[in-house]
């Protein structure tokens, strides 16, 4: 474990070798051993059972969106802290078995936040999606099932993995593709933040919450006016479903700010005042860099 100076020995991400969360999990987490598990669920579920130091998750994407089973399951283990953020430059490839040809591909695999990313791209050429796990596990079957209609949606990385041919290179719609990853520690384990590497905790202070608002009119607006009146800068707010009861709803917030120091420490305080609680999911620094994975 990551207490007394000893070093990092595993981090949790979801998927297998090749995927992009294993691209940031090795870039925050240099030297560490990466433990790859099936689902989000079971990344959260290693780091409880002190399976993993720490987990490296993706939260959102600049053409997707937000990855939601994500930030439910930080809601969910409100023992685990964001301590790091991570902004990774995504680029899809289409990969097929070795000789299969672009025109011959009838179904392309992929998870289901990648297979969004490139729908124009799949649309264009007629390839049925197909939801997969993950990127680098949709790329593992394609190399298992050696047929060569089938290909994955993945990265290069994942295709020099499995041994698949690179039949397209960028095929994501936008072309200012980024995902940006969570490191989530124990909250016992805050020493864990000190492990990533100087460059990549160079950014201001941001904190991410996730709140519910009180039964009240205007309660939502009363929420936020606290930060725009100490000039505290937001840069996310999203309502997601509670799952507690139909049509109830509760608000992811990000904000520029250390909750323990003026002014984001008198903005929360008064923001209680309209909330029916506040869960603080984590304070660390702020990306400034995107990474460009191998």
């Amino acid at each position: 474990m990551a207490h007394g100076g000893v070093p990092l020995t595993a981090i949790a991400y979801q998927g297998l070798a090749g995927a992009f969360s294993e691209a940031a999990a090795a870039a925050l987490f240099p030297g560490a051993s990466l433990l790859p598990r099936r689902t989000f669920a079971e990344v959260f579920a290693a780091l409880e059972a002190h399976e993993a130091d720490a987990a490296v998750v993706p939260v959102e994407n600049t053409h997707a969106g937000s990855v939601a089973d994500v930030y439910d399951l930080l809601r969910q283990h409100s023992r685990a802290k964001v301590v790091a953020e991570i902004i990774v430059r995504v680029r899809h490839c289409l990969l097929g078995v070795r000789g299969s040809r672009i025109e011959d591909i009838r179904v392309a695999r992929s998870h289901p936040q990648a297979l969004a990313q490139v729908e124009d791209f799949l649309r264009e050429h007629r390839i049925r999606p197909e939801v997969a796990f993950d990127t680098a596990g949709a790329a593992a079957e394609v190399a298992e099932s050696a047929d060569p209609t089938v290909a994955a949606v993945a990265s290069r990385r994942a295709a020099e993995r499995y041994g698949l041919d690179v039949l397209e290179e960028s095929i994501e719609t936008s072309s200012d593709n980024f995902t940006r990853f969570f490191a989530v520690a124990a909250e016992a384990g805050r020493d864990v933040a000190d492990r990533i590497p100087a460059a990549l905790r160079k950014g201001p202070t941001k904190t991410s919450l996730v709140y519910k608002t009180a039964n009240l009119p205007g309660a939502l607006v009363r929420s936020l006016q606290p930060f725009a009146t100490a000039w505290i800068q937001l840069s996310k707010i999203e309502s997601r479903p509670s799952r507690a009861a139909p049509w109830d709803y509760v608000f992811y917030l990000d904000f520029e700010g250390d909750p323990t120091a003026w002014p984001a420490k008198e903005a929360l305080a008064l923001m209680r005042t309209c909330c029916e609680w506040i869960q603080q999911l984590g304070t660390y620094q702020a990306a400034t860099e995107v990474l460009e994975p191998d």
